[in-house]
């Protein structure tokens, strides 16, 4: 007669089950970490970009006397084919209207070397991010505008094209608190920086009506407003 064997199955032990969980806790810890270093990352790069803007804006406004766009010896004194401004001092116009002072800001901007070129194709003004006006690290772009939304004032926009203009939600409600606390009051309503819903968005979805980041929305649903 053949003897029956005892099989006996192998299983983890506590201390094995706890090594493993405390490695697993370790990698979903490291995967978070690096989500929020690369986000990190990509806020902190819109801001230089701003910052690049604004430098060169100012830069710009010392050498020629005149806001970008608005210049109206652009074509004598930068370059043959850039468009002139009226010289009212103002920058009019929707920030990627086609033949509108606020997107020739760009050209007149790269036409004296103080940007890169925002994707002009022989010169040809077209309202796109990416062709005519700068697109940002987190996608859409950079615009400008004269009293934009109620503001008043020249602003810088951040944001998706919606029609003519650049004021699309693109960031979510965290992200634009973000970049408002690192340069301003972290208030969307009050500063030099101002948050609002996206014009495609729906009321209250970036700000509530307290005046407050609605940071219970992750959607991407605001648009930012930078003073010059």
């Amino acid at each position: 007669m053949k003897k029956n064997k005892a099989h006996h199955e192998a299983g983890f032990s506590l201390i094995e089950l706890a090594v493993v969980l405390i490695i697993m806790g370790l990698l979903i810890g490291g995967i978070l970490k690096g989500r929020d270093l690369i986000e990190s990352a990509r806020l902190k790069r819109v801001i230089s970009q701003l910052n690049e803007l604004r430098m060169a804006t100012s830069t710009f406004l010392d050498k020629y006397n005149s806001l970008p766009g608005d210049f109206h010896n652009a074509s004598t004194q930068i370059k043959a084919n850039l468009p002139n401004g009226n010289g009212n001092g103002l920058v009019e116009g929707a920030g990627l209207a086609p033949g509108s002072e606020a997107l020739a800001f760009w050209a007149h901007l790269a036409g004296a070397g103080l940007i890169g070129n925002p994707g002009l194709e022989h010169e040809i003004n077209v309202g796109e991010f990416g062709k005519g006006a700068p697109e940002s690290s987190l996608g859409g772009g950079f615009t400008v505008e004269n009293n934009p939304q109620g503001l008043s004032g020249l602003w810088f926009i951040l944001g998706q094209k919606h029609n003519d203009h650049g004021t699309g939600g693109l960031l979510t409600p965290s992200q634009a608190l973000s970049i408002d606390k690192r340069m301003d009051n972290g208030h969307p309503t009050s500063g030099k920086v101002r948050a609002m819903d996206g014009t495609d968005k729906a009321p209250h979805s970036c700000v509530l009506e307290g005046g407050v980041y609605n940071l219970e929305n992750h959607d991407a649903a605001c648009v930012l407003f930078f003073q010059l």
